[in-house]
């Protein structure tokens, strides 16, 4: 048997990767003819039953079995670079409307009635004006969903026209993964609402609040409530995935030991008890939801753009992209790092700025910090709803 020389060994690889990087090359220039074909026709740049065909098709290629889950990483990884060099290079087709208009739409938002993001909706629909001006509209459907991702899948693949999303909370900051939802699904940030949040302790009617053993809410909803909870020490914390939904188990489960943080929407609705009103730690809390859609639609006065960028891992990038916004006038109100999937210690900036799209120093800027990024991708350009409550 032949003795191994890494050095060999290496020498083979090393001629392998220039083949590879030839035909990576290549296959990006062609990535491009695709991404402007996509531009000219209207069509979305993520296809998922295309990837899963490409992917599948070449799968079935793999002559080793054993190869084929680190192969499948791989040509995901090439499909992952090659979504984020067609919008780096197209960004995506806008449509400009004079409002987003709920009435007979189909809308989304995660946990049960009561919820929050609940009374977001309820609102944007009592606040919205009807074509003969009255205000008030009604949607075609209202759809709940488990989870931040399944709401986001559901507005990416039409199920929903428009949704509501929790994005930052003033006291406890960013709800972490709903930028990389918004980053990584073909959807829009369309519209921003900020809300107030009124946290209350409620149990079951006739418990009180000597009787509390456990407590049950959303994580965020526990952290901004922890003054009034450390008082009682002996409590249990008991995460749940919505505020609403901790509410709606108290009342299911009918044990006056059991108490929840919520709003008084959802007292009278799981026909629950007041124990404590208004526990917040800071009295003015408040949360940002952005509406989202998988159209990319720009109102009539939008006055706030949102970004996702990347820069080169070298000395000053990330403050010469960053001089952008003085040097065009541009107010930057937002900047958050968030880190890349499977890339340790290598990061996307999150920005939100104000202006609009069709101002001249907006296009100059993006078009210069296109130049000096590695990625570049608007989330949206949209305007903030102050509603009445």
């Amino acid at each position: 048997m032949k003795k191994l020389d890494l050095e060999e060994i290496r020498s083979k690889i090393d001629q392998i990767d220039r083949k590879l990087i030839e035909l990576i090359e290549e296959r990006l220039e062609i990535v491009r003819e695709v991404a402007l074909y996509k531009k000219e026709n209207n069509m979305k740049i993520f296809d998922r039953k295309r990837e899963e065909e490409v992917v599948y098709k070449n799968l079935s290629n793999v002559k080793n079995e054993e190869l084929k889950h680190y192969i499948e990483i791989i040509l995901k990884d090439i499909m992952d670079s090659s979504k984020e060099y067609q919008k780096f290079k197209i960004g995506s087709s806008k449509e400009y409307v004079n409002n987003l208009d709920f009435n007979g739409k189909k809308l989304g938002y995660t946990g049960v009635p009561g919820a929050y993001a609940y009374e977001v909706m309820i609102n944007l629909l009592k606040n919205s004006k009807n074509s003969d001006g009255s205000t008030g509209v009604r949607a075609k459907e209202i759809l709940s969903f488990n989870t931040h991702r399944e709401l986001v899948e559901g507005v990416e693949n039409g199920k929903v026209d428009f949704a509501i999303l929790p994005i930052e909370n003033s006291i406890v900051g960013e709800v972490r993964d709903s930028i990389d939802l918004i980053n990584k699904r073909n959807i829009y940030i369309v519209g921003e609402v900020k809300h107030k949040i009124e946290h209350n302790l409620l149990g079951i009617k006739g418990s009180k609040i000597e009787d509390i053993k456990r407590v049950y809410s959303h994580e965020q909803a526990l952290m901004q409530c922890s003054e009034f909870l450390g008082k009682y020490p002996e409590w249990e914390k008991v995460k749940m995935n919505n505020t609403a939904l901790s509410a709606k188990y108290i009342g299911d489960t009918k044990n006056k030991e059991n108490a929840c943080i919520a709003n008084m929407e959802t007292r009278e609705m799981y026909n629950l008890e007041l124990l404590q009103p208004d526990i917040n730690n800071e009295k003015e809390n408040f949360t940002r939801f952005f509406i989202v859609s998988n159209k990319n639609l720009i109102c009539e006065n939008s006055e706030k753009i949102s970004v996702i960028t990347s820069t080169k891992n070298e000395s000053g990038a990330l403050m010469k992209l960053l001089k952008v916004f003085s040097d065009y006038g541009l107010n930057m109100v937002n900047l958050k790092s968030r880190p890349k999937t499977n890339k340790p210690w290598e990061y996307y900036f999150y920005i939100d700025f104000e202006g609009n799209l069709e101002e001249e120093n907006v296009e100059k800027a993006l078009e210069e910090i296109r130049e000096k990024s590695i990625y570049l991708q608007i989330l949206g350009n949209y305007k903030i709803y102050n509603l009445e409550i």
